[in-house]
């Protein structure tokens, strides 16, 4: 994703959409990202799966798998451009809207966190995991709480930096989660 800011400058970062992206001549990559990223929320949920033992865990398991299916309907239908009033969506930037409307990967994080945070394998990790979690939600409300109620976007609404701030801090608390997994497995392996 990081790419397509070179790729193509055309997209103002400060407030077009990381979805719009999709649209230009190197949309195949926004696409591409987006199915890594629902790839990598399926393969975090899959690889904790065995340490979450609370109800809490266990809803941000669900959220997260409904955040991936989320990120993956996104990823197949193409955004309108920002310029296309709410009204005058086309079906391809609905499903869009409804996938991205999906993805509450950061009420999972918070979640999982919180489950994982009382293990002692996940001690090690149980700060990180509070405070980027709690970062990706104050990123999501930060995001809702700057969207135009009229709908109209254009550059004095900041939507663009908002959405790139939070889907950093959603990739962030993959890592952490995703490393951390992956070296008790290999602990485990060893024994």
């Amino acid at each position: 994703m990081v790419s397509l800011h070179l790729l193509q400058p055309e997209f103002d970062p400060t407030w077009r959409f990381i979805s719009e992206y999709a649209l230009g001549d190197f949309g195949w990559i926004m696409h591409l990202a987006f199915g890594l990223l629902g790839t990598a929320q399926i393969c975090v949920a899959l690889a904790i799966a065995p340490h979450v033992r609370s109800v809490a865990g266990s809803i941000g398991l669900v959220i997260l798998g409904i955040s991936a299916i989320g990120v993956a309907i996104a990823g197949i239908f193409a955004t309108d451009p920002i310029s296309i009033h709410p009204d005058d969506a086309t079906f391809s930037g609905s499903m869009h809207s409804i996938g991205a409307m999906l993805d509450y990967t950061p009420a999972a994080a918070l979640f999982i966190s919180l489950s994982l945070g009382r293990l002692e394998a996940w001690r090690p990790v149980k700060k990180a995991l509070i405070a980027s979690s709690v970062l990706a939600i104050v990123a999501m409300l930060a995001f809702v709480l700057q969207i135009p109620q009229d709908g109209q976007f254009g550059p004095e609404v900041r939507t663009g930096l908002y959405g790139r701030f939070l889907i950093l801090t959603e990739v962030a608390w993959l890592l952490l989660v995703g490393s951390h997994a992956a070296k008790l497995a290999r602990l485990d392996s060893n024994r």
